[in-house]
């Protein structure tokens, strides 16, 4: 089978699994609503898959047999698709509940006269090597109706979709709603040229139709997501979106690839080796995508010796075993990052710093008198003996849920700053104040 039709077979499920997570997913005021959704996902699928597998038959009496069902369910998969599109968008308006009616009414009519004689749309069915395709009989008139059905309901589901975006006030639903329109639109002029236009002259693009809808479908399931039109709370939901977003990403990538390889190589489709390649590709980069991004961000972090990557820090500290946290280590981490010469705990009269750097027990001593600040987290650095030869910049103190004082941190001289603006004391407080969470709820391993 051509990888096309392998592709579009491929976004035909995972339009369903979008559907599907947004039926379970949605609030009990929207399930209903979103019914209508999972409809035009599996019109859509139906409408696919049958383009794909019609145009992948061979000559044979089989074949032969098999190839009037996949017509009809092009031309059906389509038409329902096109009313629950409708009745997704404008069911919950009373014009919108008479438009959804009529043009399923006229739906259902259209595909009960196909499905009773299908010679009223193909004069025959053209099976062969070179590509097949259908005969369109427009003596019948069917396929001219055909035409104007579509032409009539998509600018019919856009102009309610228009009337949503003027009258909804929450902006990011708007958001998510112009996504839908654009998409919508775009693969509407899209399925006009390939799948009404084109087809009696070439019909082998009708594809174009079902993939540009399957991916407008699963943006604006992306689109819900990223606007928290709908909540996952069940883990399967989660999952199942996953599977959707990078499944998509995945299809994008081998349309690309199956683009540029036909440019290049002037092959239509290619082989079985280099699809079977590419999905091994594929599934080494999705397993080191987690390793990449982590590698990412500690080089980034290395390297910008001048601020504090605090997303960064951050997510290290709160994925840290709390039971068995190593505070020399984690003041070697944080020195490194921070960009600080050494970072130290000082708790119950130990110290636990970076690099091998120690206190005596007499500096240990002059730190832990220092007053507890009146306000904030910083104590006064300068009052300590020796500071200066301590390279010794700031102290803050580790306070629990009581504020009480449980610790002290202390940092040395900056690496490539020689003051501290109001942004780094910021995130460095929010730093000691977070490692405070960790000392008073973790152990102390040293």
């Amino acid at each position: 089978m051509h990888l096309l039709y392998i592709l579009v077979i491929i976004v035909s499920v995972l339009t369903i699994l979008s559907a599907l997570a947004l039926v379970f997913g949605s609030s009990k005021s929207e399930k209903a609503r979103s019914l209508w959704f999972l409809v035009a996902a599996i019109g859509s699928a139906i409408w696919g898959m049958s383009i794909s597998v019609f145009l992948s038959l061979k000559t044979g009496e089989i074949q032969e047999m098999n190839a009037p069902k996949l017509v009809a369910g092009i031309y059906a998969g389509a038409i329902v698709m096109d009313v629950a599109l409708l009745g997704y968008i404008s069911w919950k308006y009373k014009l919108g509940k008479v438009a959804t009616a009529f043009f399923a009414l006229v739906g259902i009519a259209l595909i009960t006269v196909f499905f009773y004689d299908p010679s009223v749309l193909y004069s025959s069915i053209n099976l062969s090597n070179m590509g097949n395709s259908i005969t369109i009989d427009f003596d019948r008139g069917f396929y001219l109706a055909y035409a104007l059905f579509f032409c009539t309901i998509t600018p019919a589901f856009c102009g309610f979709l228009i009337h949503q975006i003027k009258h909804n006030r929450n902006k990011q639903q708007r958001k998510g709603l112009w996504f839908f329109l654009v998409g919508l639109s775009v693969a509407g002029v899209l399925s006009l040229i390939f799948d009404i236009i084109l087809p009696p002259i070439r019909y082998d693009l009708i594809w174009v139709g079902p993939l540009t809808i399957g991916f407008v479908i699963i943006g604006f399931y992306y689109a819900i997501l990223r606007f928290k039109t709908i909540t996952l709370n069940a883990n399967w939901l989660r999952i199942l979106s996953y599977i959707v977003i990078t499944g998509s990403a995945v299809i994008v990538y081998l349309l690309i690839f199956h683009l540029i390889f036909s440019a290049l190589f002037r092959i239509a489709n290619p082989s079985f080796q280099v699809i079977l390649l590419n999905f091994i590709m594929i599934a080494i980069v999705l397993l080191l995508t987690p390793a990449i991004s982590e590698l990412n961000a500690m080089t980034k972090s290395w390297i910008m010796t001048k601020q504090i990557n605090i997303a960064y820090i951050v997510k290290k500290i709160t994925a840290l075993n709390r039971k068995q946290i190593d505070l020399r280590e984690m003041a070697g981490f944080l020195a490194e990052h921070m960009h600080f010469n050494y970072v130290g705990f000082l708790i119950n009269g130990r110290f636990y710093g970076s690099d091998d750097f120690k206190l005596t027990a007499k500096e240990i001593e002059n730190i832990e008198k220092l007053k507890k600040p009146e306000k904030g987290v910083w104590q006064n650095a300068s009052e300590v003996e020796d500071a200066r030869e301590l390279e010794l910049s700031r102290v803050g103190t580790l306070t629990n849920s009581n504020g009480e004082v449980i610790g002290q941190m202390v940092f040395g001289k900056p690496v490539s700053k020689t003051t501290l603006d109001r942004q780094d004391l910021t995130e460095i407080e929010m730093i000691v104040n977070l490692m405070a969470v960790v000392v008073e709820n973790g152990g102390r391993k040293s």
